[in-house]
């Protein structure tokens, strides 16, 4: 998908964000747009309040006083998405240093 979703695009994976079954692959575009449409961000907000608020009502967390509001939500999905370019960067860079590794050891 491109980097650039528009509203539509963003409120159709609304529900995936919430339920954390959104593609890695939609992720960076996803909260880009959020960060920058003041419009689906209120939406997003809103969706998930109502979403969260009666899975928190319905199991034991609200006993638990354990409550995730929606920046949280999106600041935890950031977190993610960096430490998921990380993990995938540094995988790269021990791939070359293997192939390089080889190169020298078989010349």
């Amino acid at each position: 998908m491109r980097d650039d979703m528009d509203c539509k695009e963003v409120q159709k994976l609304f529900i995936p964000f919430i339920n954390d079954t959104l593609e890695v692959k939609y992720l960076d575009a996803f909260l880009q747009h959020l960060e920058e449409c003041q419009d689906c961000r209120e939406e997003y907000d809103i969706y998930y309040t109502l979403i969260m608020g009666t899975r928190y009502l319905e199991t034991d967390a609200a006993k638990a006083g354990e409550w995730v509001d929606s920046a949280e939500k999106l600041n935890g999905a950031q977190d993610y998405l960096t430490t998921y370019r990380l993990r995938r960067l540094g995988k790269i860079v021990i791939g070359v240093v293997i192939c390089l590794s080889c190169m020298i050891l078989f010349v």
